[in-house]
């Protein structure tokens, strides 16, 4: 994969993929160590997802992750603590299972910040994602080679997301994702 840089703009939203790069285990290691520490003792799990937690995956240069939790019974007080370190709930933005939060202040490292119930279809969506590219070559390639494509075109950043869906349920499935949650999950990615 050439060394290149790929940015678009529309008129609202921006998509930015870029070659990996071993700063973004760094910069998931220093969230964890700000983070970790406020939730550690009611959370499962603190897991760098998305494109920038697979060696050698060009991606938008943010880091995803979901602190995981049992059940979302328990979220009110994972929520608390995040907002006294300021942190601000945005919803789950259509995605079952999953809540997003975003900084009230600018932080150092972009970052989407997720909390997932640990049989979600959200979090299985997210880890056997990772897992299928990591452990499979050819879709690794197939995947990489359709974010940079897309991004090429000039996509927005809804449309470049929609784009991936039948790429990714394909893994899903291969994965072992049911029909329901494959069917789940195309749903919130079309919204």
């Amino acid at each position: 994969m050439s060394a290149r840089r790929i940015f678009l703009e529309s008129d609202l939203l921006s998509v930015e993929v870029v070659p990996y790069n071993p700063v973004w285990e760094e910069w998931f290691a220093e969230l964890k160590k700000i983070i970790w520490p406020h939730i550690s003792d009611v959370t499962i799990d603190f897991v760098h997802i998305g494109s920038t937690s697979i060696p050698g995956m060009s991606a938008k240069p943010i880091i995803d992750i979901d602190i995981v939790i049992d059940s979302l019974d328990d979220f009110e007080e994972i929520k608390s603590r995040l907002i006294k370190i300021g942190y601000h709930h945005q919803g789950n933005l259509g995605i079952e299972g999953r809540e997003a939060f975003g900084l009230l202040d600018e932080s150092r490292y972009a970052h989407h910040l997720y909390v997932c119930a640990i049989n979600s279809t959200a979090y299985k969506n997210h880890v056997l994602l990772k897992k299928h590219l990591i452990e499979n070559p050819d879709a690794f390639r197939r995947y990489e080679d359709l974010k940079i494509r897309r991004a090429e075109s000039g996509m927005d950043k809804e449309s470049y997301g929609r784009q991936k869906t039948d790429l990714i349920l394909e893994f899903l499935g291969a994965e072992g994702l049911s029909n329901e949650e494959l069917e789940d999950i195309k749903t919130q990615n079309l919204v």
